[in-house]
Parts: C-alpha cells; structure tokens; sequence
C-alpha cells in the first residue's frame, strides 16, 4: 500500500515541477521580446532619419552645381566681353595709327633720294631759275612720288631761303606710265588753272625737270584727266610732242 501511495506522489510531483520551470521563463522571455522590439523601434527611426538626411545631401550637391554652372556662365560672359573689348581696341588701333607708327611703316618701305625742283630768283642774275632740293620717296614708284612731292612745295625753311613753285597745291597725279623712255603723266584739270603767260612755262619745266631726272625716262607726255591735248592754258602752250629739257 506504502508503494502505491509513493508512485501517486510521484506521478503528482512531476507536473508542479514542470509548471514551476515554465512559469520562472517566462519573465526573461517577455524581456527579450520587449529588447527585440526596442531594436526594432530604434532601427526604424535610423532608417526614417537617412531617408531624411539624403534628400538634404542631394539638394545641396544639385544647388552646389547651381552655383557652380551659374559661376562658369558668368566668367564665361565675362571673357566674350574682354575679348570683345581686345578687338574693338585693335580695330580702333589700326583705324587711328599714330604719327610715330606711321613713320615707322614708311621706313619698312624702301626708299630712295630724288631731286624735286622749284624756282629760286637769282637776284644777282635778275632771273628765275630751277633748282633742285632733295626729297625722300617710295623707291617703287620713284617718277610718280617725285612728282607729288613737287605738288607739296617747298618747306617752311627753304620758303625762307627764296624758293617758290608755280605748281598749284590741288594738282593731282593720276597715273604714270613710262614706254620707251616717254613718261606719260595723267594729270587732274588743275594743270591749267591759273597758268597764264610765264606761269605755265615755268610749271612745265618744274614738271619736265623732275621727271626727267631718272635714268629711264627721257621726255613725257601730258594727259589731262586721261585726255592726250596739243595745247594748254590760255595762251595755248604746245605739248604736242615729248617735252624734254632744254
């Protein structure tokens, strides 16, 4: 009877005992469950503060290349305008060449001295004459420069020392043409202007000495705005053949 009664206290024993083993986990379960949830809840609000953060990352790369395109527009502006400015400066420079400039470029071109002549009154001959001052001029076309050079007249410092032209300042050279010797002189209408009497003959001779003067040029012809004529001024002076020195 005694071993009965202990198999009935031990088949009652084992359950408390398992109860008992449940019942003491179930604290540590509820922590773990409320430690997993913390996390979770933790980890959700990292991932809600980079969803935030990113977007701010990306507007400040997008307004920091704003920025930028709109710096690298404005100095690209800038650098048409200067060099818009560069050329306008050239343009105007070349325009308006200053006197030392262009003193520079006629010495670039090759020269050459010729003789241009005016009338100087010899006061102990009681004669006018012809006489020579020298010129510097364009070696290429040496009769034509020559000759425009007599138009300018004489300088300030030899109008001092007695020389006078008879050539009028409105006189042009046209063009000059030389054929065997003969220089065929283009002249503009102000060949006959006020050339009457000895006025006509001196300018004549100031025109046939000067051109006279170069090794291939022997006599010329006078044309009047492209027009070959026998005779000139009022009082009708031959220029039929070629004028030479006498």
């Amino acid at each position: 009877m005694a071993t009965k009664k202990k198999g009935k206290t031990t088949k009652k024993s084992t359950p408390k005992k398992s109860h008992q083993v449940s019942s003491s986990k179930a604290p540590y379960i509820l922590i773990i469950m409320a430690l997993a949830a913390g996390l979770l809840f933790l980890l959700s609000l990292q991932t809600d503060s980079l969803k935030h953060l990113v977007p701010k990352k990306n507007m400040a790369g997008q307004e920091e290349r704003v920025g930028t395109a709109n710096t690298s527009s404005k100095e690209n502006k800038q650098e048409d305008i200067d060099k818009t400015k560069e050329l306008e400066k050239e343009k105007s420079t070349k325009q308006e060449l200053s006197p030392k400039k262009e003193k520079e470029k006629e010495k670039e071109v090759a020269t050459v001295q010729v003789k241009v002549y005016f009338l100087y009154y010899n006061e102990k001959a009681d004669k006018i004459e012809l006489r020579p001052v020298v010129r510097t001029v364009n070696a290429l076309i040496p009769v034509k420069a020559a000759l425009e050079e007599l138009i300018q007249g004489p300088s300030k410092l030899e109008e001092k020392k007695g020389y006078v032209s008879a050539i009028p300042s409105t006189l042009k050279v046209i063009d000059v043409s030389i054929v065997n010797k003969i220089a065929f002189i283009n002249f503009n209408g102000a060949l006959e202007e006020g050339a009457a009497g000895n006025i006509m003959l001196n300018r004549l001779d100031q025109i046939v000495y000067t051109a006279t003067q170069f090794d291939n040029v022997e006599g010329i012809h006078i044309l009047i705005n492209g027009q070959r004529k026998r005779f000139l001024g009022p009082d009708g002076i031959s220029i039929a053949g070629p004028l030479k020195r006498h």
